[in-house]
């Protein structure tokens, strides 16, 4: 590997000239503004000032530095989403962002909210596959293209986000807009890019690594099909890619999620060639006490914490389990969660998609805050019937494709899932009773997969459907002051045979 390396640089003429160009990159912040302790050590990490003082720190370095962002900005703390995403795009130009791309997430409030978002911030924000479902023009919010030219040069900007956007957003919140194929969005940028002069080309991209249930959308499949792009920013599932892809001569990195820590691309420019002949890629926790946190950027942060949390800091549990949380089982955070909208709503199943379970709690106080940051959300409870037939159906989703299987209260259900798709649901169980396929049953599940989110098709069969203005979050605080001390749930609710 390292002589394949040193041929990378002996290819690059004598005498020539390189440029060292830094990306500093971030994805998935989901809101995480403020530094917490970590999971394993306790030690403070994270945050928007930590970020800050690292991109100071390569800024001192010398040579051009890019900060760049993979979406999904605001959506799951108090600080972004009390905010509605106002906080992160003041802390978006405080930090001094080259570019961002948005996430599926920043459709959560609809898009008005999306265009105030990014009416209030400098940062330019970028996506060529976001069109008005009318005309097919792109929409006029954002930048279908950027170029910026840097240390002499130009360097061309666009984004992606994913084009599966109908089953993870609901239907009024996109209503109107069309999320186009990525791979036909990504050429025709990058021949407008390369048509405006740009020399080496970096994709922002909200469209996530490879999934088998979704072939043709990923970074990898729009790389494969469209040469010319230098990295690829990404974002969307999660995966912190260390070491990053190589897709033939293109980088893609991501960093995870949560700003736990920042991404270092680099990339070398050769003024001869005109062209991007090596990169490297990095990845580095925000540890405090190693990175510190950048004073500017810190006020800005205390000021969003103070506005929107001090009511959040009251202690209204006290956990003597872990409830920790898992997507291919039933969990005992996502037994907890249906336990108790079962217990507000007196149905007899409740449902909880596992996607949408976004935080665990430790031993000890569990506070508001935590109750927000487990469900971030602005989801509400819906109620409604379905045959025991439908339930099935939906059941067979739920341990087939869908992102993380349906947890459940008041039943269990058993699959194999070496089974064909269509049969793998084996047994299913409500109230300790095997389903009666002509037995109509009470439901409550959040309105999200109810109207189809994730997949969850089924529920359509649903009659007598009553969508409740009560939050799931207001729901589990509830449960949370009643109960007092929280213990572990019943388990085995989904069995794998």
């Amino acid at each position: 590997m390292r002589a394949a390396f040193l041929a990378l640089f002996l290819a690059v003429p004598v005498g020539a000239k390189t440029v060292r160009i830094t990306v500093v990159h971030t994805n998935d912040m989901h809101g995480w503004l403020l530094p917490r302790p970590d999971k394993k050590t306790g030690r403070p990490v994270g945050g928007a000032a930590a970020l800050a003082a690292f991109i100071n720190k390569e800024r001192a370095n010398g040579g051009p530095v890019l900060v760049l962002d993979g979406g999904d900005w605001w959506q799951g703390t108090p600080e972004g989403s009390l905010s509605k995403g106002l906080a992160m795009a003041e802390v978006f130009d405080a930090v001094g962002y080259d570019a961002t791309v948005p996430g599926n997430h920043e459709y959560d409030g609809g898009e008005a909210q999306l265009k105030a978002i990014i009416a209030a911030m400098r940062t330019p924000v970028v996506a060529a596959n976001i069109a008005v479902t009318a005309t097919g023009e792109p929409v006029a919010y954002v930048k279908h293209t950027l170029v910026k030219e840097v240390a002499g040069i130009k360097i061309g900007f666009f984004g992606l986000i994913t084009s599966q956007m109908r089953r993870l957003s609901f239907p009024q919140n996109v209503a109107g807009i069309t999320f186009q194929s990525e791979v036909d969005a990504a050429r025709k940028a990058v021949a407008s890019l390369k048509a405006q002069g740009a020399e080496l080309v970096i994709m922002l991209s909200h469209v996530g690594q490879e999934d088998a249930k979704y072939p043709g959308s990923s970074d990898q499949a729009v790389v494969r099909a469209v040469p010319g792009i230098d990295l690829v920013v990404g974002g969307h599932n999660h995966f912190s890619l260390s070491p990053a892809l190589r897709v033939g001569g293109t980088l893609v990195v991501n960093t995870g999620c949560y700003l736990d820590k920042a991404g270092k691309a680099v990339l070398e420019f050769d003024d001869q060639t005109r062209r991007v002949f090596a990169s490297t890629s990095s990845l580095h926790p925000l540890w405090l006490d190693e990175v510190g946190e950048d004073p500017k950027v810190k006020a800005v942060v205390e000021r969003w914490r103070v506005e929107v949390g001090a009511a959040l800091d009251v202690v209204v549990a006290t956990a003597a389990v872990a409830l920790t949380k898992v997507r291919d089982s039933d969990s005992p955070m996502g037994n907890w969660m249906t336990d108790c909208t079962r217990k507000w709503t007196k149905t007899d199943l409740a449902f909880q998609n596992a996607g949408g379970i976004r935080t665990e709690f430790a031993v000890g106080p569990v506070r508001l805050r935590s109750i927000f940051e487990l469900m971030p959300f602005d989801n509400r409870l819906t109620t409604l019937y379905m045959k025991g037939a439908d339930l099935k159906d939906l059941f067979e989703h739920s341990v087939g494709r869908a992102p993380g299987m349906l947890q459940l209260s008041g039943g269990s259900v058993a699959y194999d899932p070496a089974a064909p798709e269509g049969s793998r649901v084996k047994g299913v169980e409500v109230r300790g009773r095997a389903l009666e396929p002509d037995f109509v049953y009470s439901i409550a599940a959040p309105d999200f997969v109810v109207q189809g989110g994730d997949g969850f098709n089924a529920f359509a069969a649903g009659t007598d459907r009553a969508d409740h203005d009560t939050m799931i979050r207001d729901v589990l605080g509830w449960c949370a002051r009643t109960e007092g001390t929280l213990r572990l749930p019943v388990a085995g609710r989904i069995k794998r045979l």
